[in-house]
């Protein structure tokens, strides 16, 4: 079975930019912008973990972040970066793997990861290693935000009919436009647990209405040093 990252850039490779956009709406994606720029308000250097087509990165930057792009999808960053350099905007796009980032410790202000994106990890080192290089790469005092689906319990029909699985049923598949979507629905207790992991303290699990719809919120917060 392949691993979560070379599945993704396997889905994602195939959908391509058209196909990932055709998933959202400008008024969703303005939503979530505004919600991004509350969060990160104060915040320069923020890298865009799962970037896809730039739905986020091009905007961060118009409002003056500076930002770093990186997806698995080697199509989806190319399709980023044409939209880039056809607006002028300088934004630093790479091809690679949120469990291993190939970015210096402590060089951002901020990471976001959205979109499930984070949650199309299924393995549990999988998502510990990406939850300590997201700490890893954040400056101290440095902001993370990872979003994604609320968790709900499992009905009975769910988990017969093969709709969830895995380790306390949190893997899920879902219809979502036209096509089957696979996910890990965490919360609470499950991001807790890959916090304590990760040897993170300050750290803080919220649901908030997110582009239109409720989502799953967890934010990480480094240490400031003396």
């Amino acid at each position: 079975m392949l691993n979560s990252a070379l599945r993704s850039r396997a889905e994602y490779q195939q959908l391509g930019a058209e196909g990932l956009a055709g998933r959202t709406t400008p008024e969703r994606d303005a939503a979530i912008v505004e919600a991004v720029g509350e969060l990160l308000e104060g915040r320069e250097s923020v890298l865009d973990l799962c970037c896809g087509y730039g739905r986020i990165a091009l905007p961060l930057r118009r409002a003056g972040k500076v930002v770093r792009a990186l997806d698995i999808t080697p199509s989806l960053v190319e399709a980023g970066r044409a939209k880039a350099v056809e607006e002028e905007l300088p934004i630093d796009w790479a091809i690679g793997s949120m469990t291993d980032l190939p970015y210096k410790s402590d060089s951002f202000d901020a990471v976001i990861c959205l979109w499930t994106a984070f949650h199309e990890l299924f393995a549990e080192d999988e998502q510990m290693s990406t939850i300590w290089e997201i700490s890893r790469v954040l400056k101290p005092g440095g902001l993370a935000v990872i979003e994604g689906p609320v968790w709900g319990p499992a009905t009975a029909s769910e988990i017969a009919n093969g709709m969830r699985q895995g380790p306390e049923h949190r893997i899920v598949t879902t219809e979502h436009f036209g096509t089957s979507s696979v996910h890990y629905i965490h919360d609470e207790a499950s991001y807790g647990r890959l916090c304590a992991a990760a040897g993170i303290e300050d750290f803080k699990v919220y649901k908030r209405e997110w582009g239109g719809r409720r989502r799953l919120i967890l934010e990480i917060h480094q240490p400031q040093t003396d």
